[in-house]
């Protein structure tokens, strides 16, 4: 059995999706029981409870090999985890695999890739076995731009003229089923990238040639985007975080393309081309 925490966030719901797709036993584990009512599989499992009640995460982890760990960002991460890979070592699980992020570090700018760096090292002084996913950016990211580019025509950010190997979490999925399905990913590090790096020049320029229509990328401030994000109501951790995540890479990290993901499933990673051309009604007009 293999248990999938943070189930219903857009990368948990994937790998429960891909894990059934391979006939795997799945649990999820979810705060409401009824968020999986629309699946029907005879595979799949609900636990509902939360990271915070330890009798829910010890009814969940029962009979559990495997588990799949990842939360909704957020500063009681590590809290939380830590009381999942405690529930998971006092019943037997036997590995854990957790989503991380490329840029992972005890001395980041940037919190949430502290908290990265922290549930990793619990997992390191654990007794489980351990695998850890660091993605780069997902280039999902990129549909929170999509309103303006269809109103617009042009999006708004403060990467200025980094690239970067943004990754489809479509990929993070898939690789995360395969580690958790699979045999000799103990110990391991996979850090998963597109196939190339690119630039939001770049991006704007694909949604050009795709819309048929100039689409213009406009670079702000970092302090410009973080003042806006405050004024939406986003809380100051997240905005700075935000704002500020190009901070996390160093010595050209964000450049890093790896052939994890080729390795793992067997094809190349999905390009941003690719992507923007799925995901194009996203940047369209609705009118």
């Amino acid at each position: 059995m293999i248990l999938v925490t943070g189930a219903t966030g857009q990368i948990g719901r994937l790998v429960v999706e891909q894990l059934l797709k391979m006939n795997v036993p799945v649990r999820v584990f979810v705060r409401n029981e009824d968020a999986f009512k629309d699946f029907h599989h005879v595979l799949l499992e609900v636990a509902a409870g939360t990271f915070e009640d330890k009798n829910s995460l010890e009814n969940a982890v029962k009979g559990v090999e495997r588990l799949f760990l990842v939360a909704r960002d957020n500063p009681d991460q590590v809290v939380q985890h830590e009381n999942v890979i405690k529930a998971a070592e006092r019943n037997g699980v036997k590995h854990i695999v957790k989503l991380s992020a490329l840029g992972a570090s005890k001395d980041s700018p940037i919190a949430l890739m502290r908290w990265h760096a922290e549930t990793e090292e619990q997992l390191r002084n654990s007794k489980i076995d351990w695998t850890f996913l660091r993605p780069q950016l997902y280039m999902q990211n990129l549909l929170r731009f999509g309103d303006s580019v269809a109103s617009n025509g042009c999006f708004s950010t403060p990467m200025g003229s980094g690239e970067f190997a943004l990754v489809d979490i479509r990929d993070i999925a898939e690789a995360a089923a395969k580690v958790l399905s699979g045999r000799g990913h103990a110990d391991k590090i996979y850090t998963l990238t597109g196939p190339a790096a690119v630039s939001y020049e770049d991006i704007a320029k694909h949604l050009s040639a795709i819309l048929q229509r100039p689409i213009n990328y406009n670079q702000v401030t970092q302090k410009q985007f973080y003042e806006t994000l405050l004024e939406k109501g986003f809380p100051s951790w997240r905005a700075y975080d935000l704002a500020y995540i190009a901070e996390a890479y160093s010595n050209n990290s964000n450049k890093l393309i790896t052939n994890d993901i080729n390795t793992l499933l067997n094809r190349p990673s999905v390009s941003i081309q690719d992507f923007l051309n799925d995901y194009r009604v996203n940047f369209r007009d609705k009118a």
